[in-house]
């Protein structure tokens, strides 16, 4: 049975460098790339509308199903490729722990950390999908507590996620420097896969804008 096209739309320094790491984590699957430039504003062309009406990034295509929304992608590349061991299997208890971080980044730790970043006054605890800013950071300060990864000693696609969150609001000061952050952020950026995926995005940078 012939594999179906699977396409990552990407721009780099955005969230979709996650995606763009996890590629190479799980060993550069046969895909095809393409880049956009969010300065000339490819992501918000007719053609690329009609692919994600959110004229956000990253998208991927597989076949003609869209997936977007990072977390999503994630979660559907490691279940396609589960040669790369980056999910755990339905049935392993792990894989709630692994479903369970990787939903809370989206659900709780960006809202709270954008409503830090804009200045917001949020909204009373009851109403919030965060509850508060400091419930949200210590919860997350817990999940790693144990590490060296979020499911302990096994490196998941969770831990991109995570991780991509975690390096980045480190940089902007938006997370406390509590070891359990520093330490991981470290540990991820050691990892060769990260380090490739910087390294592309870098050049594919200085491309778009030459």
């Amino acid at each position: 049975m012939r594999a179906l096209p699977l396409t990552h739309y990407h721009a780099p320094r955005s969230r979709s460098t996650s995606i763009l790491w996890l590629f190479e984590e799980l060993g550069q699957p046969p895909h095809e790339r393409i880049d956009l430039s969010l300065a000339k504003g490819d992501h918000k062309t007719p053609w690329y509308m009609a692919i994600n009406p959110m004229g956000k990034v990253p998208t991927i295509v597989h076949g003609e199903t869209v997936i977007t929304e990072s977390a999503a992608i994630a979660l559907y590349l490691a279940d396609l490729f589960p040669q790369a061991g980056l999910a755990p299997a339905i049935g392993d208890t792990a894989r709630g722990t692994y479903l369970r971080w990787m939903i809370f980044n989206q659900a709780a730790v960006e809202p709270a950390v954008t409503d830090l970043a804009l200045l917001r006054e949020p909204g009373s605890p009851a109403m919030m999908s965060y509850g508060t800013y400091d419930a949200t950071i210590d919860a997350l300060s817990g999940a790693l507590a144990k590490g060296p990864y979020i499911l302990g000693d096994t490196f998941s696609a969770a831990d991109v996620i995570v991780g991509a969150g975690i390096r980045w609001m480190l940089m902007f000061k938006l997370l406390p420097e509590r070891r359990e952050f520093t330490s991981y952020a470290e540990r991820l950026l050691a990892r060769p896969a990260l380090q490739r995926a910087i390294a592309t995005d870098k050049a594919l940078l200085a491309a778009l804008q030459a």
